[in-house]
């Protein structure tokens, strides 16, 4: 990831002109240096919300993944029908 030095911005010009950089950040986002080293991002909402939905996608994503290559214990070769059918009938069966 390439980051503009323009971009950056340090704790203590953040605090004297925090509205000056809130308005850049509605465009571009802007990283806050504490002893030169990048601490954090200011970020507009609307990126903000795209970035948190991209990352719960990639968590669903995983969690998908991880499902799925689970081994399955069919030791009568069902067909995943039968084995759904038959999971419905034992909660219905819980439930009388």
């Amino acid at each position: 990831m390439n980051i503009d030095m323009d971009a950056m911005v340090s704790t203590t010009a953040i605090s004297k002109s925090f509205g000056k950089y809130l308005a850049v950040s509605k465009n571009n986002p802007v990283f806050i240096l504490k002893n030169n080293e990048i601490e954090s991002v200011l970020l507009d909402i609307d990126t903000y919300k795209k970035l948190a939905e991209a990352y719960e996608l990639v968590q669903d994503t995983v969690l998908a993944r991880e499902v799925f290559e689970q081994p399955t214990i069919n030791p009568d070769d069902q067909d995943v029908f039968d084995i759904i059918r038959e999971a419905g009938a034992k909660d219905n069966a819980g439930k009388a």
